[in-house]
């Protein structure tokens, strides 16, 4: 999409990072359609690493995961993916990664289960 500049000139609009995509942003597939809306941003935002995105397609699509390497670019009224209507719609349902937390000063399970400590 272009925006016209303060000459007249058309020039291309900005692409923005991954940080700042809102929850309720379009999602455009590649046949042009708005076919999916942000639901969160998965990734790790200190480290500066985009896992993708979990999105609602449809009313009750429920919600699906979209991998970042299928992101084409991300700007702030849009993100653009390279798959199909049809392809959003058979992505697999998002599920939220368990989260491990190690605590280096307790034993582990292996050590608990044979009384290794």
């Amino acid at each position: 999409m272009a925006r016209r500049g303060a000459v007249g000139l058309s020039t291309p609009e900005p692409e923005v990072s991954w940080k700042v995509i809102d929850s309720g942003a379009e999602v455009v597939s590649s046949d042009g359609e708005k076919t999916a809306k942000v639901s969160r941003v998965v990734g790790d935002s200190d480290a500066d690493v985009f896992t993708g995105l979990a999105v609602n397609v449809g009313i009750l699509g429920g919600e699906r995961f979209i991998p970042s390497e299928r992101v084409q670019g991300i700007w702030a009224d849009r993100i653009q993916v390279d798959l199909s209507k049809a392809d959003m719609e058979s992505l697999p349902e998002y599920e939220d990664a368990p989260v491990m937390r190690l605590e280096p000063d307790k034993p582990g399970f292996f050590a608990r289960l044979f009384d290794r400590r």
